[in-house]
């Protein structure tokens, strides 16, 4: 295969396609020669050419003519023409030339110097486009097994995000079905013993039992709540939303604010997403913000879900943000990329932090 490019010479005499071959012949190209219009036409048609040397006096079809039509069907890869003239034309010659594509004229007698000089200046040119060609699809080709590979780590992610449910949801079984029910077990049992001792102080030990045997029920019910909030499945996310605040409120002692859109309607999937990127945020500020507010929002327009939360805390640097070992930060990142959604976290003024969330509706 050769891999030269292409140089088309076209000329009505043989004579001067002969001295234009000998004058070229030290440049590496492929000649593509042609006696005629018409015949120039027929050899150049599918190739890709680095430049053409074309006669401006030709019978039948004039090199203006051919010029136009060599490059009427190359919409990116247009053919730059060097026109061959005689020695003297004017300035409507030369602006019928340069409209019809041409780059540059030669004037009769060639000079062999001048000739071979704008030839190598267009080859570069070529070559240099040939690079950015290859250039670019290989940056194309990169960028589609990027977006596959990102593709690719959503569909793990979202793979490993159902695995931890599944897991949460067998724990959370587990809890209720033996730790709760043993517990409440012991809790009656004590219960029945309790009501068999006459000893003051038994009673009264008895007693602090039986609460701590309670605490630790609530406790386990907490745990079940949290591990899998079945109340999404039942009431929705607002509701969801609702329950965890409250406890998380009374828990860590901050203000929790909601403004909710109650007629939000969200996939089940996608709702415990957002209650899971909600559960991660309140944790972070519960650890580190040390704020005494926070503010919950969720609307929906036309088009997307809103999901924001703020607090009064001191707020996230951007080398937090960015760092490698902010662990919650990424979980929430990559949740919010498994439904299509945008995230931002940021510190609004320099106080606080803020993390939003938008995630387009599909209406089809």
């Amino acid at each position: 295969m050769n891999h030269c490019p292409n140089l088309l010479i076209v000329d009505d005499i043989e004579a001067n396609l002969l001295l234009l071959r000998a004058l070229t012949h030290k440049i590496n190209v492929n000649i593509i020669e042609a006696l005629s219009g018409a015949e120039a036409l027929e050899k150049a048609r599918g190739l890709e050419l680095a430049l053409a040397i074309i006669d401006v006096q030709m019978p039948e079809m004039s090199g203006y003519e051919l010029a136009v039509k060599l490059n009427e069907d190359r919409l990116d890869d247009k053919v730059p023409v060097i026109f061959l003239t005689a020695n003297y034309f004017d300035e409507t010659e030369v602006f019928k030339g340069y409209n019809s594509g041409a780059v540059d004229y030669i004037i009769k007698p060639v000079n062999s110097q001048i000739l071979t000089s704008k030839i190598s200046v267009f080859l570069d040119l070529f070559n240099q486009k040939q690079t950015i060609k290859l250039n670019a699809a290989e940056l194309k080709k990169s960028s589609e097994e990027l977006k596959n590979s990102l593709e690719q780590q959503h569909q793990l992610s979202k793979y490993i995000e159902q695995v931890r449910e599944d897991e949460r949801v067998s724990i959370s079984r587990e809890l209720h079905d033996d730790l709760g029910q043993a517990l409440t077990a012991v809790k009656i049992d004590l219960g029945i013993i309790k009501q068999k001792i006459q000893d003051d102080d038994l009673v009264l030990r008895m007693n602090k039992v039986t609460a701590l045997v309670s605490e630790t029920i609530k406790t386990v019910q907490r745990l079940t709540s949290q591990l899998r909030p079945e109340i999404i499945d039942d009431l929705g996310l607002v509701a969801a939303i609702e329950w965890y605040t409250k406890e998380f409120a009374e828990r860590a002692g901050i203000e929790v604010f909601l403004d909710l859109d109650f007629d939000v309607t969200i996939l089940p999937d996608h709702s415990l997403t957002l209650f899971r990127i909600m559960q991660e945020s309140l944790t972070n500020i519960a650890r580190h913000s040390g704020a005494t507010r926070v503010e919950v929002s969720l609307y929906e327009n036309e088009e997307s879900v809103h999901f924001r939360i703020a607090d009064n805390g001191i707020g996230i640097t951007g080398e937090e943000i960015k760092s490698k070992k902010s662990f919650g930060i990424m979980s929430m990142k990559e949740r919010a990329a498994s439904l299509g959604g945008s995230f931002e976290i940021y510190s609004e003024n320099g106080n606080g932090t803020v993390i939003k969330l938008i995630l387009l509706l599909n209406k089809n």
